[in-house]
């Protein structure tokens, strides 16, 4: 009997226990249903978070978006809520192999002007609407300008008389369309479309050939096989290297083809003007000895190169992105050749525009 009251006493206190316990185990359930569902619960937390999250992203997008805004506007003047603000901005120079950007300095009163190197991402390098263009320098020391593509109009102070002068008007294209903006307005320059068209280009913008594909017009007026952004030009004329320059001089694959020159009479002392065994001032007299002509540079106080045919000078020119050259440049970036009529005549306009470089204007003086 004594055996049996224990074991059943046993068994109350673990039956007890086994309740007690289940008890515990609902009300901790119950604690942990409410801590992740309740109104304070894990998954409100979590919604509440990805909602955060999602309005966050939100916030972060339309920031962008603003700053993107006021970079366009700065940058492009192209603002989508401003159109007033559109303007017609020059094509960006492009990165040639062998070029570096350079600025130059205003000569004062008691310092001569000088020029120092910067990088291609340079703000103040250039800035056309102040008459600053974008300068380079080659690897030998020679200096190149940017003339990006443009429309140009013309006005003349007599119509009847155009001798008397006038005025050039030039709008910057966009890439290699024929777009400019004017007050903020989209507009579109004209451009010749038949060989033998007469344009009248005081009635209208137009595109200047020497940046067009004129393939279609037979090159009436010396334009490409291409649309280009802008062109590279020589600061200076072509000159020899060393004497008031530090390039030393490296011969071309290009060989003379003349061995006479035809020299004026003040130049050779006597009284007429007479045909004389070819030479120049670097390499002397060579007659028929035909030698490579050495690459040219250009730079400022400079010994002009002389004496030297235009079909010398057309192959010369073509060389100088050949292998070995001396300015750094490669046939895959650069495409050098003699300059055209037309090209002479893009510079030209741009000079007498609204953006005449100020060094144009010292020069004038």
């Amino acid at each position: 009997m004594i055996k049996m009251n224990q074991i059943k006493k046993e068994q109350a206190v673990t039956l007890i226990a086994l309740v007690v316990t289940l008890v515990i185990l609902i009300i901790l359930a119950a604690v942990s249903i409410n801590m992740v569902i309740g109104d304070q619960g894990m998954f409100k937390k979590v919604q509440e978070g990805a909602n955060s999250m999602h309005d966050a992203e939100i916030n972060t997008q339309a920031s962008f978006n603003s700053i993107t805004d006021e970079m366009d506007k700065m940058i492009t003047g192209n603002h989508a809520q401003n159109p007033e603000l559109r303007e017609d901005i020059p094509n960006t120079p492009e990165q040639v192999e062998g070029m570096t950007p350079i600025k130059f300095t205003e000569p004062t009163d008691s310092q001569m002007g000088s020029y120092q190197e910067t990088t291609w991402d340079d703000n103040s390098w250039y800035d056309y609407s102040q008459s600053k263009w974008a300068n380079t320098k080659s690897q030998d020391g020679s200096m190149w300008v940017w003339i990006p593509r443009y429309a140009y109009k013309t006005t003349y102070n007599n119509p009847e008389n155009k001798s008397e002068g006038g005025s050039i008007e030039v709008r910057f294209l966009e890439g290699t369309s024929d777009n400019y903006y004017e007050n903020g307005e989209l507009k579109t320059a004209k451009r010749q479309t038949t060989a033998d068209e007469t344009v009248d280009t005081t009635s209208d913008f137009y595109v200047h050939p020497a940046f067009t594909n004129e393939t279609s017009i037979n090159f009436a007026n010396g334009g490409w096989n291409t649309e280009l952004t802008g062109m590279y030009v020589a600061k200076f004329e072509a000159g020899f290297p060393e004497g008031n320059n530090d390039t030393s001089s490296k011969k071309s694959s290009v060989s003379y083809t003349q061995n006479t020159s035809y020299v004026m009479a003040t130049e050779t002392g006597s009284a007429n003007n007479e045909t004389i065994t070819a030479r120049n001032w670097l390499d002397g007299i060579y007659g028929e000895e035909m030698p490579k002509i050495s690459y040219p540079v250009f730079q400022p106080l400079t010994y002009s190169m002389n004496y030297i045919s235009e079909n010398d000078a057309y192959y010369l020119c073509k060389a100088m992105n050949e292998s070995g050259n001396i300015y750094g440049f490669t046939a895959s970036s650069s495409d050098t050749h003699l300059m055209k009529n037309s090209e002479w005549g893009m510079i030209t306009y741009l000079s007498y525009s609204q953006y005449r470089n100020k060094w144009e204007k010292h020069s004038h003086k």
